[in-house]
């Protein structure tokens, strides 16, 4: 029966610092399958210079083109490269991701077929208010829109069975539009989301996210209208 160490973990980055690297030497004692992808980083060589040779793989792309492309990237070299893997679990690179938890939704993930696995926050104690407030209202509209009631539409920690990487490749998007899409798609899966509760991480107020209020909104808002 599969298990977490046949499970390999996606970790898109841009401007990445120490986290990433903390989060790696976490992971690597017993999760081998290890994928880092560069978002078209400036001034991180240093950091991606620590992880190089701790991971299976450091992608790089050029220039910035969003965490839904580096997520695609990953998800077409992991198909070509790891053909025998149970399936592929995404962590973010800026530390909100516990590598406890990573191992939860990986064991999840490692024994499941169509349907992805999401780490949902709890959402207890202190959370920034625009945090607090976008995911209550996206979490709201998104039922509405889809039917479906996911906990915590925001999470960037997601597993994806190995039966199921075709099909979130196809998928459009190359911005945080494309991981709305991936939940979107979930109402046509064999099986809903399996969501696990995780550990609620802010750091720092939340400052080391790249999510453009304005920009960035309209684009997953148009993901859930023009489906």
């Amino acid at each position: 029966m599969p298990t977490a160490a046949d499970i390999a973990i996606l970790i898109p980055a841009y401007q990445p610092d120490a986290k990433l690297v903390e989060l790696v030497e976490a992971l690597r004692t017993d999760l081998s399958h290890i994928v880092v992808v560069d978002d078209g980083s400036s001034g991180c060589e240093e950091t991606f210079a620590a992880v190089r040779d701790r991971v299976e793989a450091l992608l790089v792309l050029p220039a910035n083109r969003g965490k839904g492309a580096a997520l695609k990237t990953g998800l077409a070299w992991i198909r070509a490269h790891l053909p025998d893997i149970a399936g592929v679990v995404t962590a973010d690179a800026d530390g909100q991701h516990r590598p406890e938890d990573i191992r939860r939704v990986a064991e999840a993930t490692a024994t499941r077929k169509g349907g992805i696995v999401l780490g949902v926050r709890t959402f207890e104690g202190p959370i920034p208010f625009r945090s607090w407030w976008g995911n209550g209202w996206t979490r709201v509209l998104f039922r509405l829109l889809t039917g479906l009631a996911i906990r915590d539409t925001q999470s960037g920690l997601r597993g994806i069975p190995a039966d199921m990487l075709d099909r979130m490749l196809a998928l459009r998007g190359d911005r945080y539009e494309y991981e709305t899409r991936m939940l979107v798609d979930a109402r046509r899966h064999a099986q809903p989301p399996l969501q696990i509760p995780i550990k609620t991480v802010y750091l720092e107020g939340n400052r080391s996210s790249h999510y453009r209020p304005l920009r960035d909104t309209l684009l997953t808002q148009a993901a859930l209208w023009f489906r």
